[in-house]
């Protein structure tokens, strides 16, 4: 009987790790998380971002290795965002702000990504790097997922406070959610079986979707929007991504009430901006633009997609 469990246990764990090397080397599954470094918000530092090795400089933000400098350049492009433009998931060369580095000789281009950032966050870095850079440019990524954070400053109640308080903890001290945290890390196959048990890219796009609804939400979208609106002097453009289930399902308009919604804020304070929607959505099997089983982050077909309609498209005089 014992043997008999022996020999079962290691055909399931040959067969794990068999399946575990062929959704790596196929790329059918990607591993999710970062390292303890970013957690504590360290500088000149080598760390781990969605199982991708990358480096952030002295402001924290990704660079290629721990010896890239920024280059005095006649102009200043700095792309300003949460984990999508960061690049989570692929290697530095392969994201398009690199890509456009990279072809352009009288342009800096600065990732100024990072990770867990929303509207108001991003309003903050681009009063920073308005200091930190000469003869700047911003573009702004906005990813839908920009509202969940948004709040009415008028209604934050105790008790708001309070239930948003316990989430978080009931998040950091469950049990399963400390094995959840470690797993993503670590196995491409749970992140596997939980994109095709839970379909992620389909739950995130209708929590967002449903604050698009919210008006104190939209109201809070439109006060930070016009507090950029108002820095003196600058060159802003923001840049839309869609939802890989909106793009998944081709624009369908049932689907586009968050850029309806964000562009009339746009259209509001009269704030340049390029909607990728149309063009994500017209590309034939579109989930390749994004990683396996997630709802945002672009995959390196997707970068490369970006920056090939990007170096046409921004000039930003």
């Amino acid at each position: 009987m014992k043997k008999i469990f022996i020999n079962n246990l290691l055909i399931i764990l040959i067969f794990f790790f068999v399946f575990e090397f062929f959704l790596k080397t196929f790329e059918l599954s990607g591993l999710r998380g970062h390292g303890k470094e970013f957690n504590e918000k360290k500088k000149n530092v080598e760390t781990v971002i969605f199982g991708k090795k990358v480096y952030l400089n002295e402001y924290g933000y990704r660079v290629a290795d721990r010896n890239f400098k920024y280059k005095n350049k006649n102009k200043t492009i700095i792309f300003i965002g949460d984990s999508v433009l960061f690049g989570s998931g692929v290697d530095e060369k392969d994201t398009f702000v690199s890509k456009l580095r990279d072809q352009n000789n009288n342009s800096l281009f600065i990732n100024a990504g990072i990770i867990g950032n929303d509207i108001n966050e991003n309003l903050i870095s681009i009063n920073e790097n308005n200091q930190l850079f000469d003869n700047n440019s911003f573009v702004l990524v906005y990813t839908l997922d920009d509202i969940l954070e948004a709040v009415n400053e008028n209604d934050n109640t105790d008790k708001i406070i309070k239930e948003k308080n316990l989430i978080q903890r009931l998040k950091k001290n469950i049990f399963f959610n400390k094995i959840n945290e470690i797993l993503r890390s670590k196995s491409y196959t749970y992140i596997w079986l939980k994109g095709k048990l839970t379909k992620p890219s389909k739950r995130y796009f209708f929590e967002s979707y449903k604050s698009y609804k919210e008006e104190n939400k939209i109201k809070f979208l439109r006060k930070k929007i016009s507090h950029i609106k108002k820095i003196e002097n600058l060159n802003v453009k923001f840049l839309i991504l869609p939802y890989e289930y909106q793009a998944r399902n081709n624009c369908k308009e049932e689907f586009m009430k968050p850029q309806e919604e964000i562009i009339k804020i746009f259209n509001e304070f009269q704030i340049s901006f390029i909607d990728l929607s149309d063009e994500f959505c017209n590309y034939e099997k579109s989930k390749k633009l994004y990683l396996n089983f997630d709802p945002v982050h672009l995959s390196v077909k997707g970068h490369e997609f970006v920056f090939e309609i990007l170096r046409t498209k921004i000039e930003l005089n």
